[in-house]
C-alpha cells in the first residue's frame, strides 16, 4: 500500500471506527484477518491483509468466507478482542502502522493497543513508541527527484510517488507534490491494466482510472476486486494439490499397467512352446530328466523348448498351456483397469475429476464423479456449469443441497436464482468480488439451468427470479430448500433450451 494513500485512508478509519466494537476475529486465509466490528444497519468488517507492497486495508459489509474450523491465531485474537471498544485510533502512516486504542481488560494479555502494520501484520501491544505518530519531514521536491533511494530515510517519499512527480512538467510536479504534502488530495485514484488493478494512490496514473471520492471507498473497491479472488484460490488451494499428487500417481499406475502388459505377453508366448510339444510328444513322453528338447512347431518351425527336468514332458507341457491361458485371462482385466486409468487422468488433466477425502487418503482416486469442486462444496449434491462469459454456476440437485447451498457454497455476494411461484432447484452464479458485472448473457444462461430443473421444465418459457445471496435466508422451521427472500434484483422471462445443460456442464 502506498504511504500517502495510507495517510488519507488511516485518518477515514480513525473516525470511522471510533466508538465501536470489535465483535469476532476471524481469520479466512494465512495472513489475513477479519474483525467484525459493530454496527447498526448492515454487517461491518475491517479487512486486513499485510503485504510489503499491494497489502489491503479496508472496510466491507462483506465477510468473506471463512474456514469450518477457526486458526488457532484466529481463536488467540478472539480471545483478547472480543467485545473490546475502540477508543481512538493513532496513526504512524509514512510506516504504513495504525494502532487501534481499546478498553481495559483486567487478564495478562489485555493489551491496550491493536497495532495493525500492513508489513509485517497484527499485534498487541501495552504501549507505543514515543514516535509512532511523529509527522515527517518533507524534503526539496529537487532532492526527491535526484536521489532514487531517498524513500529509504524518507519513507514516505514512495517509489510510486517519486515516479509519478518524474514524469510531470516542473510547475505540475510542484503542484502534487504540494498537495501530497498538506494532504489535500479530495480524490483517488485506481489504475487497471486489463484484469489487473494496481493498489490506490492519491493521485492519477495517466491511464484510464476509476476515481473515488472517499479512501475508504477507492480501498473497498482495489480490496474486494483482489483479495476475494485470492481467497477463493486459497481455498482451492488444496484440492489443486491433491489433483497434482493424483495426476502423478495415475501416470504410475499406467506404467506399471505397462510393465504387466509385458509380462502377460511373455506368459501368451509360453502357448508356442506348448502347442509344439504337443506337436511331436509321441517322440518323448516317457523320457526323463529332460531339460530341453528340440522340436518343430507347425507354424513357427523348428525351436528348442526348455522343460523342468522333475516333470515329465507332458507335465510340462501342460504348464506351458496354463501359463498361456493365464496370460490370456489377465488382458481383458487389464484393459479395463487402462481404460479407468485413462478416463479417470483425462478427468484430472482438465480439472473435472472429484476427489474424495478417503480416496485421497488411500491414494486412489474415485473413476467417477461430477466436475471438482473448492473444498466447502464437498459434500453437497451439486453440479457444475460454467457459462458462455466464464462464470461458475452450481445447481443443487435435491433438498438438501439446495437447503445448504446458501451457507456453504456461496458468498454473499453471488447471486440467487429460483423460480417464480413454485419448487425447483436452487441456482448460485458465483462473483469474484462484490463489484463485478454480469453480462445479461450469464444472467439469462443461469435462469434456464434453473428452469430446466424445476416444475417449468417441460414449458417453452419460464420467469425465474434472482437475487443477491445476502438477501436470501433460510429460516427456521421452514421445509428444507424453502427461503425468504428480503429483497430481488428482479425476474427473467427465459427459454427453456434443454440443450444448454451439455453445452454448459
Amino acid at each position: 500500500m502506498e504511504a500517502n494513500f495510507f495517510r488519507f485512508l488511516s485518518a477515514e478509519l480513525s473516525s470511522t471506527l471510533a466508538g465501536r466494537r470489535i465483535d469476532k476475529v476471524f481469520g479466512p486465509a494465512p495472513g489475513v484477518w477479519v474483525l467484525a466490528i459493530q454496527n447498526t444497519g448492515d454487517p461491518l468488517h475491517l479487512i486486513f491483509r499485510p503485504a510489503k507492497s499491494a497489502g489491503h486495508l479496508f472496510l466491507s459489509p462483506v465477510k468473506p468466507v471463512n474456514p469450518q474450523t477457526a486458526p488457532a491465531m484466529a481463536m488467540w485474537f478472539r480471545k483478547r478482542l472480543r467485545n473490546r471498544k475502540i477508543l481512538a485510533a493513532h496513526t504512524d502512516w509514512p510506516n504504513l502502522r495504525l494502532a487501534l486504542e481499546l478498553t481495559p481488560r483486567t487478564d495478562p494479555d489485555g493489551k491496550t493497543f491493536l497495532i495493525l502494520d500492513c508489513r509485517t501484520g497484527m499485534s498487541l501491544a501495552d504501549e507505543l513508541p514515543p514516535t509512532f505518530a511523529h509527522e515527517p519531514e518533507w524534503p526539496a521536491l529537487e532532492d526527491v527527484l535526484e536521489d532514487p533511494d531517498i524513500w529509504r530515510e524518507y519513507p514516505h517519499i514512495s517509489p510510486p510517488l517519486r515516479k509519478v512527480l518524474a514524469g510531470l512538467p516542473e510547475d505540475d510536479a510542484h503542484t502534487l507534490y504540494f498537495r501530497v504534502a498538506t494532504a489535500s488530495a479530495d480524490v483517488f485514484h485506481l489504475a487497471r491494466s486489463g484484469d489487473t488493478w494496481s493498489p490506490p494512490t492519491a493521485w492519477p496514473s495517466g491511464k484510464d482510472d476509476e476515481t473515488h471520492v472517499s479512501a475508504l471507498d477507492a480501498a473497498r473497491a482495489y480490496g474486494e476486486r483482489t483479495l476475494f479472488p485470492l481467497l477463493d484460490m486459497e481455498e482451492d488451494k488444496a484440492q489443486t494439490v491433491q489433483l497434482k499428487r493424483v495426476r502423478k500417481k495415475l501416470r504410475r499406475n499406467l506404467a506399471s499397467l505397462d510393465q504387466e502388459q509385458a509380462r502377460l505377453e511373455q506368459l501368451v508366448a509360453e502357448q508356442v512352446k506348448a502347442e509344439a510339444l504337443q506337436a511331436e510328444l509321441y517322440r518323448f513322453k516317457d523320457a526323463e530328466g529332460l531339460e530341453s528338447v528340440d522340436v518343430t512347431h507347425p507354424v513357427h518351425g523348428p525351436m528348442t523348448v526348455p522343460l523342468n527336468p522333475f516333470l515329465s514332458p507332458t507335465e510340462n507341457m501342460t504348464r506351458y498351456f496354463k501359463l498361456a491361458a493365464k496370460g490370456q485371462r489377465g488382458f481383458p482385466h487389464m484393459e479395463r483397469r487402462r481404460r479407468e486409468l485413462l478416463t479417470q487422468l483425462s478427468k484430472a488433466e482438465d480439472g473435472t475429476l472429484e476427489i474424495h477425502p478417503a480416496a485421497t487418503l488411500r491414494g486412489t482416486p474415485e473413476p467417477e464423479g461430477p466436475a471438482a469442486l473448492p473444498k466447502r462444496f464437498r459434500g453437497l449434491a451439486v453440479r457444475l456449469f460454467r457459462t458462455s462469459d466464464g462464470f461458475t454456476v452450481i445447481r443443487g440437485k435435491n433438498k438438501t443441497a439446495n437447503h445448504h447451498m446458501l451457507s456453504q457454497a456461496a458468498s454473499p455476494f453471488d447471486y440467487w436464482f429460483h423460480v417464480e411461484d413454485g419448487p425447483s432447484s436452487h441456482v448460485i452464479l458465483k462473483r469474484d468480488h462484490p463489484g463485478q458485472e454480469v453480462p445479461e448473457t450469464s444472467l439469462i444462461q443461469a435462469a434456464v439451468l434453473c428452469g430446466l430443473k424445476s416444475y417449468r421444465k417441460d414449458d417453452g418459457k419460464a420467469d425465474i427470479m434472482y437475487a443477491l445471496v445476502k438477501d436470501v435466508r433460510k429460516v427456521k422451521g421452514f421445509n428444507l430448500g424453502q427461503v425468504a427472500v428480503d429483497r430481488k434484483l428482479g425476474t427473467l422471462r427465459v427459454d427453456l433450451d434443454p440443450s444448454l445443460e451439455e453445452k454448459l456442464g
